[in-house]
């Protein structure tokens, strides 16, 4: 039993290295200024940021979906592959919340100006 599980971990990892090596979670290249302190230019430029980041981590969504899509419900381990995957998905969705709220909070400082 002991050998069985040792198998079913040594498996699971070499499979979820190799699923997170097609999806590589978007880094987040910049700050969201302060919208007391930023200029036009800024916040238009931060508006670019945002919305790519955004559509960077649409696309890590998907590629997280298609990849699980790929593994079969019949192997052993799934439901922790599957497991895995979401807690991936809801930690992206999380962020782009976060990222939100802080750009609205920094559009709404700019406006009040």
């Amino acid at each position: 039993m002991k050998m069985k599980k040792i198998f079913l971990l040594t498996s699971l990892l070499a499979f979820t290295s190799t699923l997170s090596a097609e999806c590589t979670y978007p880094k987040k290249k910049f700050d969201i200024p302060s919208g007391k302190k930023a200029t036009e230019a800024e916040m238009v430029e931060t508006m670019g940021k945002v919305k790519k980041f955004q559509e960077d981590l649409a696309e890590y969504r998907v590629c997280l979906d298609e990849e699980l899509a790929k593994v079969s419900e019949d192997i052993e381990g799934y439901e922790e592959i599957k497991i895995m995957q979401v807690q991936k998905f809801n930690a992206s969705v999380e962020d782009e919340t976060k990222l939100a709220e802080e750009w609205s909070e920094a559009v709404r400082a700019f406006k009040s100006k």
